[in-house]
């Protein structure tokens, strides 16, 4: 199984992009699929931008990480509401300040 982790693409030149991964990660990326523009939420597969998604996709997949990383924080002896509360920021901030 392979996974995709969402990006927002901060700027296009040809078969490149430079997209944000947030917490300030951003890297450099080809692009392939049509019609990726700067704003844009995408998909990245080893480093290829393999489908562009609606920012509802996005929320859903950070959702679904964000519960998996919560949880092995449980695991790990950190309360679950501070666990929430870091995520949440996280997520935030992947979102550039956007509430999740």
């Amino acid at each position: 199984m392979c996974w995709g982790v969402p990006a927002k693409v901060l700027k296009v030149e040809g078969f490149t992009a430079l997209v944000d991964f947030g917490g300030g990660v951003e890297k450099e990326v080809l692009v392939a699929t049509s019609d990726v523009h700067s704003g844009d939420y995408v998909l990245v597969h080893a480093g290829i931008i393999v489908s562009k998604i609606r920012r509802e996709e996005v929320v859903k997949i950070l959702d679904a990480y964000k519960e998996m990383a919560v949880q092995l924080a449980v695991e790990e002896g950190l309360k679950r509401e501070d666990a929430e509360k870091y995520y949440d920021e996280v997520l935030r901030d992947i979102l550039g300040g956007e509430e999740v």
